[in-house]
């Protein structure tokens, strides 16, 4: 299907009367997953097979490719939604940044009835055979499950300098915003459709990185758990103008956000 545009969870926030709702079993639930990808011609079948062997048969992988990319990607998407309907294409020539690639996804997966959106990266810095982690603890009754890079069980693989700077932007804003998730700047995450639907709602200010802080600062006033997961990091190194960026977001946040809710008692 091709969208054109037309323009063992370790738990860390249970809830405050310390139950969950269980919700049952994940194949009852429609689950969408959005992959903003550019050029992504040498990693896109790996990717999209082995994220296939992991979900159930109602889930739609949304594909999210705008201008940027230029290399055989958007054939390649395209094949594999020929063969298996779970695939989806999104064109989204209208995108000016990486953010507006995965709002678009974000739309087309709440368009779509999704229950459950997942988001995760493309290029294979996100492992797909840790999607059980995340769909397990949905099934436990969570709006919100971040992937953490910094929890125990978690890896972090290659380029220490990213390492130290999304460790330090957790700390920085777990100290200015009170928020306390041990990774605030993870982009592998899995949302219900209420919670996603309040983020697009919110919307974001930062056109970068950044972004996907304030969506995990959204997620405090919800019920949310970690789980540790493996990051590979092959992407390039972020630049002076995305940390300025991303500390002028952040000081914002600091003058609007009220205290994070404490569901750790």
């Amino acid at each position: 299907m091709i969208i054109i545009s037309p323009m063992a969870p370790t738990l860390v926030s249970p809830l405050p009367n310390g139950s969950l709702q269980v919700r049952g079993d994940a194949r009852s639930a429609k689950l969408g997953i959005v992959i903003p990808l550019a050029n992504e011609e040498k990693t896109i079948d790996e990717l999209l097979a082995r994220i296939l062997k992991q979900v159930p048969q109602n889930t739609n992988v949304f594909c999210v490719l705008d201008k940027i990319s230029n290399d055989e990607t958007f054939k390649k998407i395209q094949e594999w939604g020929e063969k298996d309907p779970r695939v989806v294409l999104v064109w989204a020539p209208e995108d000016r940044c990486v953010v507006d690639a995965y709002f678009r996804g974000y739309k087309e997966a709440l368009r779509n009835e999704c229950d459950w959106i997942l988001e995760m990266d493309g290029g294979l810095s996100h492992q797909p055979e840790e999607i059980p982690l995340f769909l397990r603890a949905m099934e436990q009754g969570f709006d919100y499950v971040g992937g953490s890079r910094f929890m125990k069980g978690s890896k972090y693989l290659k380029r220490r300098g990213r390492y130290l700077i999304s460790l330090v932007g957790t700390w920085l804003t777990n100290i200015l915003l009170g928020t306390k998730m041990k990774d605030m700047t993870s982009g592998f995450e899995c949302f219900t459709r209420e919670a996603l639907e309040y983020v697009v709602k919110e919307g974001v200010k930062s056109r970068a990185h950044f972004f996907q802080t304030e969506i995990r600062t959204m997620m405090h006033d919800f019920n949310w758990v970690e789980v540790p997961i493996t990051y590979r990091n092959p992407s390039s190194k972020v630049g002076a103008t995305n940390i300025n960026e991303a500390l002028r977001n952040l000081w914002v946040l600091r003058k609007k956000r009220k205290p994070a809710k404490d569901y750790t008692r």
